[in-house]
């Protein structure tokens, strides 16, 4: 498993479900890799350099966050735990290369569990948005990668 660099952007919750997306350089809109639909995606908001989601998605990102972010409860579902924060926040979408017959979201999720973790041990909590976390048995690849992803996201981004 070759974990490729992040995709960073700020993001910007608004009153009803939206929300603005931005880089450094200004205003913008999602990019190759997190608008494909298909592809395994890892990632993470963090707010002054504390982890407090870290999530999985398969669809484009935008959909997947206006799915988190406009439900309502409908079949249980309620979205985000994080979607009513109005402070500007971190978000990092993470994927990976392909090997052979591995399982890209399977892998992605084993390394979302490991992040998760390495947050409890780092901080002496779970990040503070989480509800959900897939477990499956790790590798020291996919220990690697979630060190990698925990020290992007709160060291380097603080």
């Amino acid at each position: 498993m070759i974990l490729i660099e992040p995709q960073n952007y700020w993001i910007k919750l608004l009153d009803g479900g939206s929300y603005r997306l931005s880089t450094d350089s200004g205003t913008c809109k999602f990019s190759k890799p997190a608008t494909l639909r298909g592809t395994a995606k890892l990632y993470t908001l963090s707010n002054s350099g504390s982890l407090i989601y870290v999530g999985i998605a398969q669809q484009p990102m935008s959909a997947r966050l206006n799915y988190g972010l406009k439900a309502k409860g409908k079949a249980g579902y309620h979205g985000y735990k994080w979607k009513h924060l109005k402070q500007r926040l971190r978000l990092s979408i993470w994927t990976i290369k392909k090997y052979g017959s591995s399982n890209p979201i399977k892998e992605l999720e084993t390394v979302e569990a490991e992040v998760a973790f390495l947050c409890r041990q780092r901080s002496g909590r779970w990040p503070l948005y989480q509800h959900e976390i897939h477990f499956h048995t790790s590798k020291e690849s996919h220990r690697r990668a979630a060190e990698h992803i925990y020290n992007h996201t709160v060291i380097e981004h603080a």
